[in-house]
C-alpha cells in the first residue's frame, strides 16, 4: 500500500524541465496518444469513472473541438484537485496540454472553483513560466492554442459538465437536457470534451510509462492509482494514494488513517455525499470502482468519509438533504422537488413531528429523482439518507413517537 509521501512522487512526475512528457506525446502522434488511452484503461476520477479514451472518441476529428478541465471541486470531503492544483500544476497543465493535442483542441479552459485562490494563483503562475513551452506547442503542435483560466462562482451543480459549459457561457449554471451530450454539441455548440484535474493528471504518466505500463496497476474497471480524501473520525485525516483494487476500505481507515478516534467505525461514505454509505461490517471491500458497485455504491471522487459510533445517522442524513436542497440549479422539476422534500421530510422526524410512513415517502421522493432528473445532483441527492435508512432505521424511529409509527402522512404534504 502506497504512504502518504507517495503523492510527492506523483507530483514531482511533473517537474521535470521542458515538459518531456508533452515532447513525446508530440513525436509518437495524435493516434498514438489515443492508443495509449485506450491501453491505459484510465476511467475518469471525476466521479463517474467513465473510461477516457471512449469520451474522447466521440469528439474525435471533428473540427473545432474545445478541451475544458473540471476543476469545480465542491464534493464536500474532496480536496484532492486543490491539491494537485497548488503543489503539481505544472503536471496539470502538461497533462491538459497533451490531451489538447490528442483531441486536436486549439481552444482549452480550465474551471477553477472561485474559492480556490491559492491554486488559481499557482496554476497561472505555471502558464507565465512555462511561455517558452506554450509557444513551442502553437509551432509544433497546436497552431493557435490558447488555455484560459476561469473562476467559477461556487456552485456544487457545475461539477455537472452541462453547468459548467452554461456557466462558461455567462448563463445561469443549470443542467441541460442530453442528448446531445457535450461531445457532441457542447461549448457554444462545438463538440467539447470535459475532463477531471486528476484524469488529466495521469495523462504524463501514461504517455511516459506507456498505457501498458500504467495498466499494470489497478484492476479490471479500475486501472492505476487513486488519490483518496480521508477525513472524518480517523486519526491521521489527509490525501492518499492508493492502488485500485489492492487496498480496502479497512485498510484505508485503519493503516493510512491510523483508525478511529472515538470507539469503533459506524459508517463510512465512500466517495463523497452523493453516494451510499457502508456499515462498519461491509468495509473489508476492495476500494475500486467495480467492487463498490457490488454493494450499490461508488468510489466517486474518492472522498472517504468515517463517522463513528457517536454521529446520529439522522443528524447525517439532514446536512446531506440541506446541502442537495441549496445547491439544485432548480431547473428540472424531479431535483428541485424532490431534494426540498427529502429535506422536509427529515426534518419533520427531526423535530418529533414525523411518522414511520415519512421514510418511505423520502426512499419514493429520492427514487423519483434518480429515474427523472437531469443531472448527477437530482440523481444522487437520496443516496445518503436512504442508505441510511436502510442500515440505521433505529436512528430515525427513535425521533418518531411509538403512538404515531404507523400513520400516513402524505395528506400533510
Amino acid at each position: 500500500m502506497n504512504e502518504r509521501k507517495y503523492l510527492k512522487a506523483f507530483i514531482e512526475a511533473g517537474r521535470t524541465e521542458n515538459f518531456p512528457n508533452l515532447r513525446k506525446a508530440v513525436k509518437i502522434g495524435r493516434k498514438n496518444c489515443l492508443k495509449e488511452a485506450e491501453q491505459s484503461q484510465l476511467t475518469g476520477r471525476g466521479g463517474a469513472g467513465f473510461m477516457t479514451a471512449a469520451k474522447w472518441k466521440f469528439a474525435w476529428n471533428k473540427p473545432g473541438t474545445v478541451l475544458i478541465c473540471n476543476c469545480d471541486e465542491g464534493e464536500p470531503g474532496a480536496f484532492k484537485d486543490r491539491y494537485i492544483l497548488e503543489e503539481g500544476p505544472f503536471l496539470l497543465l502538461e497533462g491538459m496540454m497533451i490531451a489538447a493535442f490528442a483531441l486536436k483542441c486549439s481552444e482549452a479552459y480550465i474551471y477553477i472553483r472561485g474559492e480556490y485562490q491559492e491554486g488559481i494563483k499557482a496554476f497561472k503562475k505555471t502558464l507565465k513560466d512555462n511561455a517558452a513551452v506554450l509557444d513551442w506547442f502553437r509551432q509544433e503542435a497546436v497552431p493557435d492554442f490558447e488555455l484560459k483560466v476561469v473562476a467559477g462562482g461556487g456552485a456544487y451543480v457545475c461539477g455537472d459538465e452541462t453547468s459548467l459549459i452554461n456557466s462558461l457561457e455567462g448563463r445561469r449554471p443549470n443542467s441541460r437536457m442530453k442528448p446531445p451530450f457535450p461531445a457532441s454539441e457542447g461549448l457554444r455548440g462545438l463538440p467539447t470534451v470535459v475532463n477531471n484535474v486528476e484524469t488529466l493528471s495521469n495523462l504524463p504518466l501514461i504517455i511516459r510509462d506507456g498505457g501498458a505500463g500504467f495498466s499494470k496497476l489497478g484492476v479490471p474497471g479500475s486501472r492505476g492509482t487513486k488519490l483518496i480524501c480521508l477525513s472524518g473520525s480517523v486519526k491521521n485525516p489527509g490525501l492518499y494514494e492508493i492502488e485500485l483494487g489492492k487496498v480496502t476500505l479497512k485498510e484505508i481507515i485503519n493503516d493510512l488513517g491510523g483508525g478511529v478516534r472515538n470507539g469503533k467505525v459506524k459508517f463510512v461514505i465512500p466517495g463523497g455525499i452523493s453516494t451510499r454509505v457502508l456499515s462498519a461490517d461491509e468495509l473489508n471491500i476492495p476500494a475500486d470502482y467495480k467492487s463498490l458497485q457490488t454493494l450499490d455504491t461508488s468510489l466517486g471522487t474518492g472522498a472517504v468519509i468515517v463517522a463513528d459510533e457517536t454521529v446520529d445517522a439522522l443528524e447525517t442524513a439532514c446536512t446531506a438533504a440541506d446541502f442537495f436542497m441549496h445547491e439544485t440549479c432548480g431547473i428540472c422539476f424531479p431535483c428541485k422537488e424532490g431534494s426540498r422534500q427529502i429535506h422536509y421530510l427529515l426534518e419533520l422526524i427531526k423535530s418529533k413531528k414525523g411518522t414511520a410512513d415519512c421514510l418511505r415517502l423520502i426512499n419514493d421522493a429520492a427514487m423519483t429523482a434518480a429515474c427523472a432528473a437531469r443531472c448527477g445532483l437530482g440523481q444522487a441527492c437520496g443516496n445518503l439518507p436512504c442508505s441510511l435508512i436502510d442500515k440505521f432505521r433505529s436512528d430515525f424511529l427513535k425521533y418518531i413517537p411509538e403512538s404515531t409509527q404507523q400513520t400516513d402522512v402524505r395528506g400533510e404534504i
